[in-house]
């Protein structure tokens, strides 16, 4: 296997195991452009989508996302209200994900105001992404892949769910096993 697909393995395996194991709607990593080159491959039979959100002279940001899963998240009735409030309703998916990239490529390199709305298509719970919104970002009751203000022992229990995948998918690879294995049994187990 190519040193780039093995790279863009390896980093999907730590930032992105809970996507790729479909135990959550999605994850935003930071790419070195050489590596967008092995995405098809790496991607090739799988459910996952990606997006490019933002890309600068030696980084890219995408947004991996499992789409049946984000399309149901974002049905939700307060999450519908809440991307109402910020300007993405009667946007198809693809609308919502060209507004979102368009925000945050204007927060990246133009100093905008940040897309919190994005936490939605994280599938952070929305009392945390309305918390934040609301204390700046401080007075957290928790922090670990989002800042918690809301149910602090659902978060938890996320945390390690997403830890537990994590550790399974960059163990497996580094016994050899293929991303597409390693995917495969997360997502039955």
């Amino acid at each position: 296997m190519a040193g780039a697909e093995c790279e863009l393995e390896r980093l999907l395996a730590n930032h992105c195991a809970p996507v790729f194991c479909h135990r959550k709607t999605a994850n935003l990593v930071a790419t070195r452009r050489e590596l967008m080159d092995a995405l098809p491959e790496v991607l090739a039979d799988s459910k996952i989508s990606w997006v490019q959100l933002c890309s600068c002279r030696k980084y890219c940001h995408i947004l991996f996302y499992d789409r049946e899963r984000l399309e149901r998240y974002l049905q939700r009735e307060g999450h519908q209200s809440f991307l109402k409030e910020h300007g993405y309703a009667g946007r198809t998916m693809e609308e919502q994900l060209s507004l979102l990239a368009e925000r945050y490529e204007s927060y990246q390199k133009h100093g905008n105001p940040f897309p919190h709305e994005i936490g939605l298509f994280l599938e952070y719970p929305l009392a945390d992404i309305e918390g934040f919104i609301e204390h700046q970002g401080k007075d957290a009751l928790e922090s670990g892949y989002w800042k918690v203000y809301g149910d602090v022992e659902q978060a938890r229990a996320a945390f390690r769910l997403y830890d537990e995948l994590k550790m399974a998918l960059t163990t497996m690879l580094a016994a050899g096993f293929s991303f597409r294995e390693c995917c495969a049994a997360q997502t039955v187990a």
